[in-house]
């Protein structure tokens, strides 16, 4: 019997990453791949990779250098933002094989499989036709820390035979497809109750800390009716949540339909239970969806909203499209409607420009702000962005006290959420058993419960009552 070939995946970055990577496997699967696990030996090595900081791209590296150690034979692709905003930076990792844009990655599993036909000419070479432009590359000068001491002597062979006598194929769009898009086949979750669902990509803000208009185009929205394709199958296959996501959810469009419109018909879809909605810009939400969610029975009430910073003069800095004032007095609204709404929100510090007075401001305005919690992130530049050409840097050491503070507002923020849920009978859907021995999950506004594995099963809603706070979730009894 023949073994099957294997692929793994890895997503850096957001929850559309995670949705476009379940699509992308789907697709292999569908080529008779068995998916496995990533770290696990592997014909195919996907990483679905990141922009929006440093950080992510040097993790894109790391996990490369990971996946070539332990599957020297292996085809290594990466995909994504990451491949589309700094081809060459991505083609010169060492260990990579494939590297692909943003808007062919769809393409990937046919891709490799001319790559393997043909393993001998340059990897600068040809592309199927249908996959848009390939770019051909110059030899790439490894840079210093691509170091391979690391290897075996039977591995380090077989990478300089890669990394010396092949380039990378590479098949990037000068500019990313700004046409309407279509997926024919559902995502790929083999261990989530929650799948996410992908309904716009793109986005025509032009924040200016922010590539993704560079490197995912500009926005546009997926039809309905194959939105509500894929909702059908993902239930089909059990999953029991759908969450709505894209770059700018908020402005999705078909036919004079809204996201609101959308989280409706999602809504009827038998088997699903919940419908929740992802990262949205505040000033894209409207009074329908805020309708929708104090309505139907099947609305997490749960809003991330992105405020960036809690300054005028940053915002405006920044390019963002509203005020402090218009943004505190949107959460107002969301409370009164909805009480027990969990609120999330993304707070950057020390982007440039951002004097102490300016981030006290931020500190304060965020602190009276009734969130459930708050990702904080330090600026990282970013290539070809209108503020990596503002002058007035803040040092690193600034910016990491800023942010340290910032994180104490945030621990405040998510202690205070886990606690005015005591005594609570909340709803949770549980997933798997982790590592410490609890089986978790989350209710509908995003606070994670963990309970003792006998009380409730993988993939099961059910009422409990929360009894102690932790560190990062609380714990319930039936």
């Amino acid at each position: 019997m023949k073994t099957p070939r294997r692929a793994s995946f890895y997503t850096l970055g957001c929850r559309l990453n995670q949705a476009e990577t379940a699509l992308i496997a789907e697709t292999f699967r569908q080529r008779g791949y068995h998916i496995t696990e990533h770290g696990s030996p592997v014909e195919v090595a996907v990483i679905n990779t990141c922009s929006v900081t440093e950080h992510a791209d040097q993790r894109c590296r790391q996990e490369i250098r990971k996946v070539r150690r332990l599957s020297p034979e292996a085809v290594v692709c990466a995909v994504g933002c990451y491949a589309q905003a700094d081809t060459e930076a991505v083609a010169g990792i060492l260990g990579v094989d494939v590297v692909v844009g943003t808007d062919r990655k769809y393409a990937l599993a046919e891709i490799v499989t001319e790559r393997k036909a043909t393993p001998n000419q340059s990897r600068t070479g040809s592309a199927p036709a249908a996959h848009g432009q390939t770019r051909g590359l110059k030899p790439l000068a490894r840079p210093e820390s691509e170091r391979t001491d690391h290897l075996t002597t039977e591995q380090h062979r077989r990478v300089d035979h890669q990394s010396d006598l092949l380039q990378p194929m590479v098949i990037v769009s000068a500019r990313p497809d700004t046409g309407d898009f279509d997926y024919p086949m559902a995502g790929y979750y083999p261990h989530s109750t929650r799948a996410n669902i992908k309904i716009q990509d793109g986005c025509d803000f032009c924040c200016a800390f922010c590539l993704l208009p560079r490197v995912r185009g500009a926005a546009r929205s997926r039809r309905m009716q194959a939105i509500m394709a894929e909702g059908h199958e993902l239930s089909r296959r059990g999953h029991k949540e759908l969450v709505i996501t894209g770059v700018n959810i908020g402005t999705y469009r078909d036919k004079g339909k809204t996201v609101a419109d959308l989280a409706w018909v999602l809504s009827d879809i038998p088997g699903v239970e919940r419908i929740r909605v992802s990262s949205i810009e505040p000033s894209t939400v409207g009074d329908d969806l805020l309708d929708w969610m104090g309505h139907s029975p099947k609305a997490c009430r749960h809003l991330h909203i992105p405020l960036q910073s809690g300054d005028d003069s940053v915002l405006a800095g920044m390019k963002r499209v509203y005020t402090t004032g218009e943004f505190a007095r949107f959460v107002e609204k969301a409370k009164t409607l909805m009480p027990d709404v969990g609120l999330g929100t993304d707070v950057m510090v020390g982007f440039p420009g951002e004097t102490d007075r300016q981030f006290e401001h931020s500190l304060r305005f965020v602190d009276n702000l009734p969130l459930s919690y708050l990702h904080v992130f330090s600026y990282s530049e970013r290539p070809k962005t209108a503020a990596a050409h503002y002058a007035a840097k803040n040092d690193p050491g600034r910016i990491k006290d800023r942010s340290e503070r910032m994180h104490e507002v945030a621990a405040r923020k998510k202690r205070a959420f886990f606690e005015e849920h005591l005594g609570r009978s909340v709803e949770v859907l549980f997933e798997t058993i982790d590592d410490d021995g609890w089986r978790k999950g989350f209710t509908g506004s995003y606070l994670r419960v963990g309970v003792e594995p006998k009380v409730a099963g993988e993939n099961q809603l059910a009422m409990v009552e929360i009894s102690t706070t932790m560190s990062d979730f609380c714990t319930a009894r039936v």
